[in-house]
C-alpha cells in the first residue's frame, strides 16, 4: 500500500480484498486481471509488486474455503515467532538452555492445540487429499478401485 497514494488506498484495497476472497484460483486471476486493467497504468509499482508473486499470493484459494483464514499466510508460525519474542521480552534471558527449550515448546504446543480445533468434512478430506497428491505431499498412493487393481475374482 506504500506504493499508492493515501487517496486512492481505499478504492486500491477493496480491489485487493477481492482478489483475497476469490471463490477459486481462477477467480483469483481475474480479479488480478481487473486489478491490473483498473490501477497498472496509475500505479505501475504497485501492480508490479502484486504480480511479482502472484502465484503464492493465490496458492490460499486452493484449500477449502472454511480453512483459508488458517492457511492465506505463513500466520501460524509467524504467530508462533511473535508470541516467542513477547514472552521473551517479559524474561530478559534464560538461564538455562532447557528453560528456553520450555518456552519453546509451550508456544509450540499451544499453536499446534489451536490446529487440532479444525474439523474437516469429507468432502473437505477429499479436497485436501486431492492438493496433496498435485503439490507431490502424498505419502500414499491414491486408493485404486476395483477395475484396476489387478484382483481377479
Amino acid at each position: 500500500m506504500d506504493k499508492v497514494p493515501a487517496t486512492a488506498r481505499a478504492e486500491v484495497k477493496a480491489h485487493l480484498g477481492e482478489i483475497r476472497e476469490a471463490a477459486t484460483p481462477e477467480a483469483g486471476r481475474q480479479a488480478v486481471a481487473a486489478f491490473q486493467a483498473r490501477f497498472g497504468r496509475d500505479y505501475p509499482s504497485a501492480t508490479k509488486s502484486l504480480l511479482d508473486d502472484l502465484d503464492a499470493s493465490l496458492n490460499h484459494l486452493r484449500v477449502a474455503p472454511a480453512h483459508r483464514k488458517y492457511v492465506r499466510t505463513t500466520n501460524l508460525l509467524e504467530r508462533t515467532f511473535e508470541e516467542e519474542r513477547r514472552r521473551t521480552k517479559v524474561i530478559p534471558r534464560f538461564w538455562t538452555e532447557h528453560s528456553a527449550l520450555k518456552l519453546i515448546f509451550g508456544t509450540l504446543d499451544r499453536a499446534s492445540r489451536r490446529w487440532q480445533r479444525l474439523r474437516f468434512s469429507d468432502v473437505e478430506v477429499k479436497h485436501m487429499d486431492q492438493l496433496r497428491r498435485e503439490l507431490g505431499l502424498d505419502s500414499q498412493p491414491a486408493p485404486k478401485s476395483p477395475e484396476t487393481s489387478g484382483d481377479v475374482a
